[in-house]
């Protein structure tokens, strides 16, 4: 039995060991792993910018007890909505020549409507999941006796497990990463992502790839480890006080309207913004409940539409804030146009928000705000040092580029986006006659030829990513009810177009419907 080799490690590293079994064809080795985390760079803006390159292929390695495995699966079959983590032994991230390795991380599943059992019985249906309405066929299997391994979403969070006080951030930037299945094409969220980088909102969260591998230490077998790949995953980051911290004006954000303060209050939203939103504002807490043995004992499912995520110990005075932007949103008279133009000049950088709009609207998001009411962040700087200004934070872009669920793609008028519902916040500003017409503007450049739209830039985009996942997607470890094994980059809404396709694509038609729609403007 051979002892490999210590990593190197830099002389800023906490020296934080983890001991653990691991296995390779059938031989047991063992490895003493000690927490490795490089630093790029000073400036956590250019360690994200590394991190999440989605020009090459990262490789994530989990090990994992077997023990705390079962656990994952069996609070899923108790209360799958559950946000409890479970303890993994360790995390590990390669990219580029670079390697990252945290002991002792927390470790759960993630996703609203799409979350699933990662291995055994999925009993979703019989908790009112809402998948069950979507996926006959698959909890007709799934519910079934089985011990298949199925691609689910997860979250690791390097914090869980430290005492008070202590932390471990990945590269100095990180307190944790979100790991996504991704959708047929393999590339529409991380494609969008990056369009908005390009299109300079700097706002939206960062994304790339990673091979994801399981090392599941059985632990009553001579801690032999069942490896188990799970293909090719999308990694990206979350927004929260680490996103907010690197985004500010004094982390190399050179932007005119990067916000000057990063400790403001930062509202995850499921919400339309009228007046009757004060009724759900909190901090969520989702989670079941154990006794002293680790038993289960009952389940807290406490969720809110405007989910507060930083400064939760100061929630009432965050309510109060977020409420008097909200009541003074929807007192504006669409009439008032001097009335409305003074509110977005005072509380928003209105410009910034039409753009990120109308960049949201190109990629056929209907899943947002306008559309669903839905998947947004709102970020106050406040503050002495803060800007005053309200920001909205676009995420969660698999449901794009003619992948939605509703009525999303490029056939629709982009002036009457939204599913016909009150959506005050776009509803008041459309009312403005200039803020329209740099709205049609922006419609009109962001998908001009010679612009990042252009469908040779990003047909070659889509291949060059598919071609570098292709080799990894497929594990014959793994169950294909759920996840992608394959790439299909065709649409739904409308059908028989494509993503990665010269003939046919989407971002030509794009053109000529906003052209075709605009016309008169």
């Amino acid at each position: 039995m051979n002892i490999k080799k210590s990593l190197l490690i830099s002389s800023a590293v906490i020296q934080l060991f983890s001991v653990f079994y691991i296995s390779c064809k059938s031989e047991i080795y063992y490895t003493q792993e000690k927490l490795r985390n490089e630093t790029i760079s000073d400036v956590r803006s250019e360690c994200l910018d590394f991190i999440f390159n989605n020009n090459t292929l990262g490789k994530t390695t989990i090990s994992i007890k077997r023990s705390e495995w079962n656990k994952l699966c069996d609070n899923y079959r108790y209360f799958y909505k559950n946000e409890n983590c479970v303890h993994a032994e360790n995390y590990k991230y390669e990219k580029d020549g670079k390697c990252w390795s945290i002991p002792n991380v927390g470790f759960r599943l993630r996703g609203n409507t799409s979350r699933f059992c990662p291995q055994g019985i999925d009993n979703g249906r019989e908790q009112e999941q809402m998948n069950a309405s979507w996926s006959e066929e698959y909890y007709n299997y799934a519910e079934k006796k089985n011990n298949d391994y199925r691609q689910s979403h997860f979250k690791v969070d390097f914090e869980e497990f430290l005492e008070e006080g202590e932390d471990c951030k990945m590269s100095g930037c990180l307190k944790g990463v979100a790991l996504k299945r991704m959708d047929a094409s393999c590339t529409r969220e991380v494609f969008c992502y990056d369009l908005f980088h390009r299109y300079g909102i700097w706002t939206a969260p960062r994304a790339s790839y990673t091979r994801l591998i399981f090392r599941i230490i059985e632990d009553n077998k001579d801690n032999i480890v069942t490896t188990v790949n799970y293909g090719v995953y999308e990694m990206f980051e979350e927004v929260n006080k680490q996103s907010l911290k690197a985004r500010a004006l004094d982390d190399a954000n050179s932007s005119d309207n990067a916000w000057k303060n990063d400790k403001g209050n930062l509202w995850k939203c499921q919400n339309d913004l009228t007046d009757s939103s004060g009724n759900g504002m909190g901090v969520e807490k989702i989670e079941i409940v154990f006794d002293e043995n680790g038993k289960r004992t009952g389940k807290i499912n406490e969720s809110y539409g405007m989910d507060l995520k930083t400064n939760k110990d100061k929630l009432d005075p965050a309510k109060e804030e977020l409420m008097a932007f909200i009541s003074e949103l929807n007192a504006l008279s669409e009439t008032d146009i001097d009335g409305i133009r003074e509110f977005y000049s005072k509380r928003m950088d209105v410009d910034f928000f039409i753009k990120t709009i109308a960049v949201s609207v190109l990629m056929g998001m209907d899943d947002d705000y306008w559309g669903n009411g839905n998947n947004f962040c709102l970020y106050f700087d406040t503050g002495k040092k803060g800007s005053g200004k309200v920001y909205y934070i676009p995420y969660d872009y698999d449901n794009t580029l003619g992948g939605s669920i509703h009525e999303g793609g490029f056939k629709n008028n982009p002036l009457e986006w939204g599913m016909g519902e009150n959506r005050p916040l776009i509803d008041k500003l459309l009312c403005v006659p200039e803020y329209k017409q740099k709205y049609i503007d922006y419609l009109l450049d962001l998908s001009a030829e010679n612009s990042e739209w252009n469908a040779q830039k990003c047909v070659d985009r889509f291949k060059k990513w598919q071609s570098m996942v292709i080799p990894y997607l497929f594990s014959k470890d793994l169950d294909y009810h759920i996840g992608v094994s394959g790439i299909w980059d065709g649409t739904w809404q409308p059908a028989n177009y494509h993503v990665a396709s010269y003939n046919d694509n989407i971002y030509d038609a794009t053109r000529k419907s906003f052209t075709e729609w605009l016309k008169d403007y």
